[in-house]
């Protein structure tokens, strides 16, 4: 089949360089199982429209196009009309029903795949933003077939009277991850980022802004720092890195804080690798590529109770969910899990987070629709 993929997030969602490539990791599992496939990703107006050739049969378009906020509007005439189906990261986009509609007039089986129900937050934007998603994209929902990334986005969208989810989770690309990292030797990577073999090194990776509270982590570890030779490595740039950087000299934590703008995506394994533990402190976390990474390289991962936690963590030993600050003082400063278990819940997390496996998801949803239009129904 001729499968396209919409992204149309205006944000660091699939930034090159710097992030997991969502829609590559995908693009890549459906050219496997013998798709030809073309990414269509929306970018901001002030870069320019790039092309990328991934393998023979997978493209990425960057398109430059006009957004409210995140919300990207894309010109439905630049797809191929000739799409068996186009699959769409949807979330609560509002520019959605044109695309829809022009699948529909081609035959093009549109399948929306969603990470979030809800405006991610609270404010005059999202009260904005919220009514256009209800009488528009989320209509579409509950007349379709749609993929979810978690069972939480399942619920939500069921309360939204959705019927036709199934939980298709996001995948490790592993084309893209270190897979020979136990190769390389800990001990001089640690040393390369100036640290020594008695350190306990915590990592706290992400985007420095409130919702992640990077500020909180500096209390926490201002609070457990003498409980072991703590060393903290704060990996983000956003908002908030002034004041971090100025709460860590307040509290005198320059000689145990490293604060690293900015590690170019096929790098990051290295942090993880080094880390002995991995915190996240976002409690509206939608997913968390992160975490996902966190886990596969042998970082013990602590997290607050939040969606995208809640489902990654589920089942894995070796990492924790927390109900507050202080359950993740206490798993920090309690005994670490061995390097045994840790490295079963890495196995455990490629079985259970493949792109194949959303890739097969969203093939038995087009081949339904596909019979469904042989038969002469409309396909939905």
């Amino acid at each position: 089949m001729k499968i396209g993929i919409l992204v149309t997030i205006i944000s660091g969602f699939g930034k090159k360089g710097f992030y997991h490539s969502q829609e590559i990791g995908l693009g890549k599992a459906l050219n496997e199982l013998g798709h030809s496939v073309i990414i269509y990703k929306g970018v901001s107006r002030d870069k320019k429209e790039d092309r990328m050739q991934v393998d023979k049969d997978l493209e990425v378009l960057y398109i430059p196009i006009p957004a409210l906020g995140v919300h990207g509007y894309f010109d439905a005439k630049r797809l191929d009309p000739s799409l068996d189906a186009l699959l769409v990261f949807a979330d609560t986009q509002i520019f959605l029903p044109h695309v829809y509609r022009f699948c529909e007039k081609h035959g093009i089986c549109f399948v929306p795949y969603i990470g979030i129900a809800h405006s991610a937050q609270r404010n005059l934007k999202s009260k904005f933003m919220d009514p256009l998603y209800y009488m528009g994209t989320q209509k579409i929902y509950t007349r379709i077939p749609v993929l979810v990334k978690t069972d939480a986005v399942r619920d939500e969208l069921a309360a939204q009277g959705v019927r036709q989810a199934t939980v298709a989770p996001v995948g490790l690309d592993e084309s893209e991850l270190k897979t020979d990292y136990k190769n390389y030797s800990r001990q001089e990577l640690r040393q390369k980022y100036g640290y020594g073999d008695e350190d306990v090194i915590i990592s706290f990776v992400g985007r420095l802004k409130v919702e992640k509270r990077p500020l909180d982590m500096i209390d926490i570890f201002d609070h457990i720092k003498d409980k072991k030779p703590f060393k903290l490595l704060v990996v983000g740039e956003g908002y908030q890195r002034d004041d971090v950087a100025a709460k860590v000299k307040e509290k005198d934590l320059e000689g145990l804080v490293q604060m690293i703008e900015r590690v170019p995506y096929e790098n990051m394994w290295e942090i993880h690798y080094i880390a002995d533990y991995f915190v996240n402190l976002c409690p509206r976390e939608i997913f968390g590529m992160a975490l996902l990474e966190g886990v596969y390289y042998g970082s013990s991962v602590a997290a607050t109770h939040a969606p995208g936690p809640d489902f990654i963590l589920k089942d894995l030993p070796g990492h924790v969910l927390c109900e507050n600050d202080g359950e993740i003082e206490a798993w920090l400063t309690a005994l670490r899990p061995s390097q045994e278990v840790l490295d079963e819940s890495s196995v455990r997390l490629i079985r259970k987070f493949s792109w194949r496996t959303c890739a097969e998801a969203f093939e038995v949803i087009v081949r339904d629709y596909q019979g469904k239009r042989a038969s002469g129904e409309n396909g939905r």
